[in-house]
């Protein structure tokens, strides 16, 4: 039981870890505005510009409750990060959109992000990470469950 205990423990760790390596990013020292969070979910909207994205796929995707979500985009909206537009044949949808400040931003943002993730994995095998990301997708099933 202590072994759990103390993969837990890491793992909150780790993910603070990388909160503080974000926070400390040239891009998001850069623009205020840009948290981790916010850089994640840019990149994500940048990557799928060709479909429309709702606030729903963002909980799916990034594993964030509604309530999360919502005063996150509100955040991203008021900073002028993205846009909420009403969909014609639904009031009550709204598409997520990047805003031309977040869009010049993207590629920077998807670069620092490429950068924390090779500095997160450097020294492991394409073997190693391969059963790593299995591991964590088993670890979200299960704590999901």
């Amino acid at each position: 039981m202590s072994q759990q205990v103390g993969i837990t423990k890491k793992m909150c760790m780790l993910s603070n870890a990388i909160r503080k390596h974000l926070s400390r990013s040239p891009i998001r020292q850069e623009v205020e505005e840009v948290t981790g969070a916010n850089g994640w979910i840019i990149a994500y909207l940048c990557d799928n510009e060709e479909r429309e994205v709702y606030q729903r796929d963002l909980e799916r995707e990034f594993g964030i409750n509604r309530s999360t979500t919502s005063k996150m985009l509100a955040r991203m909206e008021a900073s002028g990060l993205v846009r909420r537009v009403k969909v014609f044949a639904d009031d009550r949808l709204k598409r997520i959109v990047l805003t031309e400040k977040s869009k010049q931003l993207a590629e920077k943002i998807r670069a620092d992000n490429l950068l924390t993730e090779q500095k997160l994995l450097q020294g492991f095998t394409a073997e190693e990470i391969r059963q790593f990301e299995d591991y964590m997708q088993r670890m979200l099933k299960n704590i999901s469950e």
